[in-house]
């Protein structure tokens, strides 16, 4: 029996039965298994640029006898799979950056997913302005907890024009994620981070101004986010 990490069983739980399922920098095939041994794929594709991460996946479709359902694909990217090729492509454990890069110098192939499910490491705000920037509709968002740290996971699909300048101009990432007890608990902890960091920086020289005002707005970023959350519940 195989057991997913809960940021990845999150993303597995939400996969509907559906013919391909790609992911992307798989990290050794888990979330492709599982997909096919619970009937949600009739196909996977599992990709790493690297040939050793790639052969250790392979090894491991072999021992559960799923050489017929999953395939090991070396690539950069997007660059390894077909136009229209899977339903669903799945970029988890990476940085939103590297993300949006993977997404722009394929966007053919990431416009043709019937869904794209996203899971940065980092620089989610950077990722969400980018897609919605380039008409990627984000239906659904959470924030999930593993051991103590928390991810970001978004869904989103290409939709042309489902946005407007304002939607740009005014970006929060925390209105795309559901309301849950772990977002509650991540914007508090944001909140009192940048708090803490704040008091710390005041008690010292007019040096360290920039960095106060970086760390302002990002407080009052997270405390807009919990007002609005607290409106909506």
């Amino acid at each position: 029996m195989l057991d997913l990490t809960p940021r990845l069983a999150v993303i597995g739980e939400s996969i509907d039965e559906c013919d391909v399922v790609a992911d992307i920098g798989s990290d050794h095939a888990y979330l492709p298994i599982y997909l096919i041994n619970n009937n949600k794929a009739k196909k996977a594709i599992a990709t790493d640029i690297n040939k050793g991460p790639a052969e250790i996946s392979m090894k491991r479709v072999k021992k559960y006898g799923l050489e017929q359902h999953i395939e090991i694909r070396i690539g950069d990217g997007l660059s390894a799979l077909k136009d229209k090729e899977a339903d669903i492509i799945v970029i988890a454990g990476m940085g939103g950056i590297l993300i949006q890069n993977i997404l722009s110098e394929g966007i053919d192939i990431a416009r043709s997913a019937g869904e794209l499910i996203l899971q940065p490491m980092r620089d989610s705000r950077i990722l969400i302005k980018w897609l919605i920037q380039n008409s990627f509709e984000i239906f659904n968002g959470e924030i999930v907890k593993e051991n103590d740290k928390f991810y970001e996971i978004i869904w989103t699909r290409y939709k042309q024009n489902c946005y407007d300048e304002k939607s740009i101009d005014m970006i929060n990432e925390m209105f795309y994620y559901k309301n849950s007890p772990a977002l509650l608990e991540y914007i508090d902890k944001k909140i009192s981070e940048y708090s803490g960091i704040i008091d710390h920086l005041e008690n010292f020289t007019h040096k360290n101004q920039k960095r106060i005002e970086e760390c302002s707005k990002e407080l009052i970023h997270y405390k807009e986010a919990k007002k609005w959350l607290s409106l909506n519940v």
